[in-house]
């Protein structure tokens, strides 16, 4: 009896110890956070916090906390050309994203005249060994400082350059999304579905305003 009592006992201190253990496991972003934490300075973590956010869902945030990692970057003198945020997919696509930042995008506003590219879209074909099919930029035409101009472009690899439509220059991600997919929706239904709900929520979002992300 007082065996059987002993293993009840070491299972139920067993099953305590698991559901512990699941409560003490970190979320991605907890990861990173707790990084940040841990070493404010360093960028790497600062970059880990932008996908963990793009993978949750919230490509705003991720975005705009991008903005913090670049600083975090341009301070640590690590010159990178870009980072890799996340991946929206459709069903013959998947699209990268990547938050730029070449000497244009890391200078100061009031210095800038000419286009600034804050992030682009990588468009591949979906499965193993899919071939890049379009490099889509959000720019933004700055004159004297000061934001002019904005639309999604292509730089084809011949130097011409095509203009897919205006945007506003402060323009959301959902809304710079929406335009990119309705460049692919010729060729791809599920992306001119998309296109249409990231345009719902572009309405729903527009009278929200923006969180401003800081620096940790």
């Amino acid at each position: 009896m007082k065996r059987i009592v002993c293993i009840v006992a070491m299972l139920a201190a067993g099953i305590v110890c698991a559901q512990e253990n699941q409560k003490k496991e970190l979320t991605p972003l907890e990861q990173a956070e707790a990084q940040i934490a841990a070493a404010p300075n360093d960028p790497k973590p600062h970059y880990r916090k932008c996908q963990a956010l793009f993978a949750a869902g919230k490509q705003q945030e991720a975005i705009d906390y991008a903005k913090v990692a670049m600083e975090k970057f341009i301070k640590a003198k690590v010159d990178l050309a870009w980072m890799l945020l996340g991946s929206v997919k459709t069903d013959k696509y998947r699209i990268d994203v990547h938050y730029n930042m070449g000497p244009r995008e890391r200078a100061k506003p009031a210095q800038l005249s000419g286009i600034v590219r804050p992030y682009s879209f990588r468009v591949w074909e979906s499965g193993d060994g899919g071939k890049l099919v379009k490099k889509l930029d959000f720019e933004i035409g700055y004159f004297q400082g000061k934001p002019m101009t904005a639309a999604v472009g292509e730089m084809t690899a011949d130097g011409s350059h095509s203009n897919y439509g205006a945007l506003e220059t402060n323009a959301d991600f959902a809304t710079v999304l929406a335009k990119v997919m309705s460049v692919l929706a010729p060729n791809d239904e599920s992306a001119a579905k998309t296109r249409k709900k990231d345009a719902t929520k572009t309405k729903k979002s527009a009278t929200k305003p923006k969180k401003k992300a800081t620096a940790q």
